[in-house]
């Protein structure tokens, strides 16, 4: 069960390391898709014509993710506040980091590492809007979300991607904020990612694949006119050390 802490969600931004030599193969979750495709270079697939469907590329190499319609938000990293320890700390805004030797042509991406949690774990967010507080947004014209991830040789955690929404996050009004109640928060709708290789690869994710686990409060669907906020959940009493890049929407 996660049940992260959502600070306001400060604009913090993680990053990947990974070697030119990797390749730029393609990788969905979809069983009907060879999910060990590689491709070069050349074919790479950067992510959608139509600008509007970009998160974050992490070329500008901070925190925030792209400015897009009403997307101002940013990156954040939470933990379970046990005695595990995370790379960027956690509760402030990490930056991205340089690919050594580049991933194609990106030269930067997200990249944490940690361990030794006990409890629920880590977790890397990215929130969509922030005014005064974090505020929610329109999904509904899209299909899914794309990226590309790699792991350390070290890495034995599960990444789960979930999607915080109206009826998860604290900001929606419904969830009980109280954790260990029938109606708490942060039960986000997602999916277990698997599996992401040691080279990098390209994962889609579609909304409609996605559910919620068993605890906390549940809605009928995830709620695309109200998103909050991705996470990447990272397991206790595990290793993990994960790398994003170049997070786009899809229709």
């Amino acid at each position: 069960m996660v049940k992260q802490a959502h600070a306001s969600l400060a604009l913090a931004a993680l990053v990947g390391l990974a070697l030119a030599t990797a390749g730029c193969g393609e990788s969905t979750s979809e069983s009907e898709d060879d999910p060990n495709a590689e491709g070069s270079c050349d074919s790479e697939f950067s992510g959608p014509i139509d600008p509007s469907a970009l998160i974050d590329d992490l070329e500008d190499n901070n925190g925030q993710i792209a400015e897009v319609g009403t997307r101002n938000g940013g990156w954040w990293i939470s933990t379970d506040g046990s005695d595990g320890v995370v790379t960027p700390e956690a509760e402030m805004q990490p930056l991205p980091e340089r690919i050594l030797g580049k991933r194609c042509e990106s030269e930067f991406g997200m990249h944490i590492t940690g361990a030794d949690f006990s409890e629920w774990g880590a977790v890397l967010s990215l929130g969509f809007r922030y005014t005064s507080k974090e505020e929610p947004v329109d999904l509904s014209e899209f299909e899914g979300v794309m990226f590309w991830a790699r792991t350390g040789d070290t890495h034995s955690s599960n990444v789960r991607i979930q999607f915080q929404d109206s009826t998860t996050h604290l900001e929606g009004g419904k969830c009980n904020p109280d954790a260990g109640t029938a109606d708490e928060c942060w039960n986000g709708w997602g999916t277990d990612v698997t599996p992401i290789s040691t080279e990098w690869q390209l994962y889609k994710i579609k909304f409609d694949t996605l559910s919620q686990r068993d605890f906390g409060l549940r809605g009928e669907s995830l709620d695309l006119e109200n998103v909050y906020n991705i996470d990447f959940n990272l397991d206790p009493d595990s290793v993990f050390d994960l790398w994003l890049d170049d997070i786009w929407l899809f229709e």
